[in-house]
């Protein structure tokens, strides 16, 4: 997201913002004095444990800390040993519940620890604190078997692409969803944060989706900023709370969360400037004169680690954790070249000793291609973001491809994608247009992802675009991308362009109308206006293509079936048989505006792959 992808009332969104997460309520401080335990002990986990399903224990101790989110007065750490004997250690955190329908704290504050098992039978659980050195007794606690899939890794068949994996096997995950970064307050619920995203993440799941992209901005999930001061997150517990309800209730609805943990903005002066408000920020009582030093500041980056330690206790556990991302579009700050691949590499390293799970890392720019970040081993895909209104049919395959040639075995994810980097106006028929062609054109030009769409909360939400989700949701079912390549399909007419997937004896294909482009509504919008015809209820006349014809090419020989399917009205249509024939086919395509889709698939084979599991 850069400058221009904020609404011109940012100021307004964000006091908005702020008071949906209900800053104004009082929340529960650390104690002000320290006292060193003497006795401590672990609580067995009130909910059944099962594999790959977070499960919380509680930690009871006599010792206070005046401040227990400093690993120096507070270094507690629990280790998990599984049935094989092998121990998974993890850091304890400090944790204030709160009441959902008031959103006030809830009890006493805590000790808490979050753990994921990874296989089942019996495992042992033992905390103990570094100063003093102090160890609880064993717990112990048996574990089942789930049918949840495991975490995302990069495709061990395939590494342009990404898979669920439990230790035992892999199952093919394409990522399907857009940007849900924040909430704010809607009409009619009373600033409900999690009402929102209750509404969101289930719409995106009942159409299929399984991605969002959140993040954790000063106005939303930030558990540090000018409020608390450097390395104290008392203030913003209700914030870390809430964000745990929302990965709970996204896990419940199959879908997994990228998580950013810094945007552009905090450390810039120049674009969407939040650094007046950093606490870093000299100006604040920290100790940065500017926003670059954060990066090469020895207790700057301390400190972030510190934030980090916390982050990973909290939330590494969330097995529908898709992946860490460190920066959006860190561009739009002055951080770049070595000094970003160094506090890249130390931070990746300390993530990695509270992050026993291995999540995957990402990191973000606005463009960046060719950037040499994605050839480092501490990041392990790439990202993409564009608004430059452009076919994604037409663009993709060259987009893509430069990513590809960066860092070739690592997939690219099309992470933000919009029409305009300033937001929506109407006519919205180009966004519906273009959000359509991105959600489809990602796989089939070469990306691990759909195209996730950024203006969930003015355009995807308020218009109802999630069904669009479920038509390549429904095409995609059971397949395993990472089987097939792709290529361009020879159409017998100008009007239209088809992409397919394929291998040998199997071929997904796509096909579109070249009207049925955002672009092309523009321009016909601009002549619009011009003959003073247009206007916000101004539609856009699509011709039909009758008798279009799809040759696809590099096929065994035999009898297929070739199912067709209608994007626009998630059905399935026709069911034809074909014949392969010198390693080609020509598909006779229905009559169509705006874009069609078909399967090919052995006689006698079904149309549907075994599925994999959703999370």
């Amino acid at each position: 997201m850069t400058d221009n992808h904020l609404r011109a009332d940012r100021g307004a969104w964000l006091t908005r913002g702020l008071l949906a997460l209900g800053l104004s309520l009082s929340v529960v401080a650390a104690a002000q004095t320290s006292t060193a335990p003497t006795k401590l002990s672990l609580t067995a986990p009130t909910t059944a444990a099962r594999t790959f399903q977070p499960i919380d224990l509680a930690l009871t101790t006599d010792g206070s800390f005046a401040n227990p989110y400093d690993p120096a007065q507070a270094k507690l750490d629990v280790s998990f040993t599984s049935p094989a004997g092998k121990t998974m250690t993890v850091p304890a955190f400090w944790y204030q519940d709160f009441d959902r329908a008031t959103l006030g704290p809830k009890g006493a504050a805590g000790w808490r620890v979050r753990f994921t098992p990874t296989s089942a039978g019996k495992w042992t659980a033992s905390a103990a604190f570094a100063k003093p050195s102090l160890k609880s007794a064993p717990l112990t606690f048996n574990v089942t078997t789930s049918d949840a899939p495991g975490f995302v890794r990069i495709n061990k068949q395939n590494p342009r692409y990404f898979a669920y994996d439990d230790g035992k096997a892999q199952q093919f995950y394409f990522p399907i969803g857009l940007n849900i970064g924040w909430a704010n307050q809607q009409p009619g619920e009373n600033g409900s944060v999690l009402a929102t995203y209750e509404r969101w993440l289930t719409r995106l799941s009942k159409n299929g989706g399984t991605i969002a992209r959140v993040w954790m901005a000063p106005w939303s999930f930030a558990v540090e900023w000018k409020d608390t001061g450097l390395g104290d997150y008392g203030k913003r517990q209700l914030q870390a709370w809430l964000l745990d309800q929302v990965f709970e209730m996204a896990r419940q609805k199959g879908v997994n969360i990228e998580l950013t943990l810094i945007n552009h903005g905090q450390f810039s002066v120049s674009t969407n400037d939040e650094w007046k408000d950093n606490p870093f920020n000299v100006a604040n009582g920290g100790f940065l004169k500017s926003p670059d030093e954060f990066a090469t500041n020895p207790k700057a980056r301390d400190l972030f680690k510190r934030k980090l330690r916390y982050i990973a206790a909290r939330y590494a556990a969330q097995p529908n954790l898709f992946a860490w991302e460190w920066w959006n579009e860190v561009n739009w700050t002055p951080i770049g070249g070595s000094d970003l691949k160094d506090w890249t590499i130390d931070m990746t390293g300390a993530l990695k000793t509270w992050d026993p799970y291995g999540h995957l890392i990402s990191s973000s720019y606005s463009t960046g291609g060719t950037s040499d970040l994605w050839t480092m081993p501490e990041i392990d895909f790439s990202q993409q973001h564009d608004y430059g209104a452009r076919d994604p049919l037409v663009w993709g395959k060259s987009a893509v491809s430069t990513f590809i040639d960066t860092a070739p075995n690592k997939p690219v994810l099309l992470a933000e994608v919009g029409y305009s980097a300033g937001g929506t106006e109407p006519p919205l028929i180009r966004d519906r247009i273009h959000f359509h062609n991105s959600i489809w054109a990602a796989p089939f030009v070469g990306y691990a992802s759909t195209g996730m769409y950024w203006w969930w909360d003015t355009f995807v939400d308020p218009e109802n675009q999630w069904p669009q989700y479920r038509g390549l949701a429904d095409f995609l079912k059971g397949e395993n991308l990472g089987n097939l390549s792709g290529q361009n399909a020879a159409v017998n007419t100008l009007n239209a362009a088809a992409l397919t997937l394929q291998n040998k004896s199997r071929a997904l294909i796509w096909l579109r109308s070249s009207a049925y482009d955002a672009g092309e509504a523009n321009t016909a919008y601009t002549r619009a206006l011009i003959a003073r015809k247009g206007g916000p209820d101004w539609t856009y006349p699509l011709p039909i293509r009758s008798r279009a014809t799809v040759k696809v090419a590099g096929l065994s020989d035999g009898n297929y079936t070739a199912y067709w399917y209608a994007p626009q009205k998630n059905v399935w249509l026709s069911v034809i048989p074909v014949t392969v024939k010198g390693g080609s086919v020509t598909l006779n395509a229905p009559s169509f505006d705006k874009d069609l889709a078909v399967k090919l698939v052995p006689a006698g084979q079904p149309r549907t792959p075994a599925t994999a599991r959703r999370p």
